[in-house]
């Protein structure tokens, strides 16, 4: 029977170029996912931060992104008003509109974006906004920690009905018509660097020896005398002057130890007087040409001819 060899097959030769096509996808798919990789990680790195809303009052709301305070969103309760919601940056207004939800829309996508106005590139970190302290109706204070930044004052003269005012160093430097508005202004300019620094209050250290010199001045001015024990008056004793913790006080000697707070060393002696003055009835029923000079300085002080004199 007739063997049959089969035909050998030639080899296959791949060329250099045929082999980079071969190897050129592969090559490419990882090139991709590198890339795509990297744009992750980058979309992450500077993704913006989710946004908060902070209701100050049901007509004032302050937006965040993480630390910083991007915008605020203010009422504006003028007459004849269309749009009153107002979206404001650093005191200006930038846009408005008849409803929060949609001020806060154009907030969130403006900044997403990045074409939110903000005066200064963002610092690596923001520090925390001020704190405002409501000293009256009137008056409020903004701190950074325990450092007085800025204050907000009423100012009852009409400027353009901006009754509100930021003060710094006590020199105006804002205007606004609420004082929610003046204190996101505060903010703003504080975390953004561009707030004028406020020279801090630096209490005067008082001596003993300055307190007594003015305890021993007061005495003297009235004619008192101040012994190791109290201040005294013809050998009677009146009570006792000091000054404690920033503040000025006295003891009447039959008070039994009540301390009194009261302004300044003469203020404190003068209080003391009060007492050896009697009831001011009793001066009053007595005949002028017999009240010696101290009775008449103390009958000019008492309330009753202070209101007499006032009306």
């Amino acid at each position: 029977m007739p063997h049959t060899t089969p035909a050998q097959q030639p080899p296959v030769r791949c060329t250099l170029p045929h082999l980079k096509r071969i190897a050129a996808p592969d090559e490419q798919a990882i090139a991709q996912d590198e890339l795509n990789q990297y744009v992750a990680e980058q979309a992450e790195a500077i993704a913006p931060e989710e946004l908060t809303v902070t209701e100050i009052n049901p007509h004032h709301f302050e937006i965040f992104a993480g630390k910083q305070l991007i915008a605020y969103i203010s009422y504006d309760s003028s007459e004849f008003i269309t749009q009153p919601w107002v979206v404001m940056v650093n005191g200006n207004e930038i846009f408005r509109h008849n409803t929060q939800a949609r001020c806060f829309r154009y907030i969130e996508w403006h900044y997403k974006d990045g074409t939110l106005p903000l005066p200064l590139p963002a610092p690596a970190q923001f520090p925390e906004v001020p704190t405002v302290v409501e000293i009256s109706f009137y008056d409020q204070e903004a701190f950074a920690g325990e450092q007085l930044v800025a204050s907000v004052s009423y100012d009852h003269e009409n400027y353009q009905d901006l009754y509100w005012c930021v003060l710094v160093n006590n020199s105006e430097i804002f205007r606004d018509t609420t004082p929610a508005r003046c204190h996101s202004y505060v903010k703003q300019q504080y975390q953004q660097g561009t707030l004028p620094v406020q020279i801090q209050f630096e209490e005067i250290c008082t001596t003993g020896n300055e307190i007594m010199v003015q305890i021993f001045n007061a005495c003297e001015q009235h004619g008192l005398e101040l012994l190791d024990d109290g201040i005294y008056q013809d050998d009677e004793k009146l009570g006792e002057v000091g000054f404690t913790d920033g503040n000025w006080w006295f003891i009447r000697a039959a008070s039994e130890g009540q301390k009194v707070a009261c302004g300044s060393a003469d203020e404190a002696v003068r209080m003391l007087l009060v007492v050896e003055a009697g009831n001011w009835e009793d001066l009053l029923d007595k005949p002028f040409d017999q009240l010696s000079q101290q009775e008449w300085r103390l009958l000019m002080e008492s309330e009753p001819v202070r209101e007499l004199v006032a009306v």
